[in-house]
């Protein structure tokens, strides 16, 4: 379905969107990567302009003012405000612009903070996110819920993807903005003595390598349905053993130590992904070495270590 296609990709040049512009070159699409530099997404005047502009048949949109749980704890306006406002922008310029279908990247921080485990997409609205990146779980609730209003409404084409925990090449090289793994790999590569990790070690995440998630997103074109599917790979790993897992794979040596004064955050996190196996014919192949492999190579390339 992609070749000729011309694309907006929105965060573009980001972690997610540039994976999906790659791909999408690959498969002889027409992608048109975008982002601040193009438009503020949070002013709805220049983002309708740039879509006007483009005129595409297909949104992907992957941009988001967001960070880590730091940086989500320190930031509960912008995380909220700001994704809220790109997020309404985007849906809603996407269907002015005369585009046929809006992919959007969503986030399993979106469901409850203790539904059933593990987490299945007709749980998503039975209970507030959990507290410490609530008002950024609640703009990707707004996207999927306006996303399908657009549907019902209008017949606007839509489909959002719940991406698990991302991490690979092409992370976020601050660590106050960088995912999990991200941040501890930059963190075990400084070569301290200790490597101080926030919370007790024992919450749960599930962590999806960047590519597999950009063939999730490509995927989900072929469902296009106004409804969340969990795109994920369905393995929960607590917070202590990926420590020690970056550890391994960067080859350090020090202690590890987890901080029990600093939150945990949502106590266990991993999704049913069976939905994306049955209905667009997705799966996660990309094992944890693999990827924290593939992702600490890369790091050691950017800081030339």
């Amino acid at each position: 379905m992609w070749s000729g296609t011309r694309v907006l990709v929105t965060g573009g040049r980001g972690f997610l969107g540039s994976h999906i512009v790659n791909k999408l070159k690959a498969l002889e699409a027409d992608p048109i990567a975008v982002g601040s530099a193009e438009a503020d997404l949070t002013d709805r005047d220049e983002t309708q302009r740039l879509f006007d502009e483009v005129r595409p048949t297909v949104v992907i949109h992957c941009a988001v003012q967001g960070g880590g749980i730091g940086w989500m704890k320190e930031h509960p306006v912008e995380s909220g405000r700001d994704n809220a406002r790109i997020n309404i922008n985007a849906l809603d310029a996407a269907h002015r612009s005369g585009a046929a279908l809006f992919l959007g990247a969503s986030s399993t921080c979106c469901y409850p903070r203790t539904p059933p485990v593990p987490f299945r997409e007709s749980d998503i609205w039975n209970g507030y996110p959990e507290p410490t990146n609530g008002p950024y779980a609640q703009s990707k609730r707004l996207m999927m819920d306006l996303g399908r209003a657009y549907a019902d409404q209008h017949g606007f084409k839509c489909a959002f993807a719940v991406l698990g925990n991302l991490y690979g090449p092409g992370d976020d090289l601050d660590p106050a903005r960088a995912h999990v793994v991200a941040a501890l790999v930059m963190r075990c590569l400084d070569g301290p003595e200790e490597l101080v990790v926030w919370g007790t070690g024992r919450a749960t995440r599930e962590h999806l390598y960047v590519e597999d998630a950009a063939d999730g997103m490509l995927a989900l074109g072929r469902w296009a349905r106004p409804d969340p599917l969990n795109i994920g790979t369905g393995r929960e790993v607590s917070v202590r053993d990926l420590a020690h897992a970056v550890a391994r794979a960067t080859n350090f040596k020090g202690s590890i130590r987890f901080d029990s004064e600093k939150p945990d955050g949502q106590p266990r996190k991993v999704m049913d992904c069976s939905k994306a196996k049955a209905e667009i014919g997705w799966t996660a192949t990309t094992s944890l070495e693999h990827g924290l492999a593939q992702t600490v190579q890369w790091y050691r390339q950017q800081q030339g270590k």
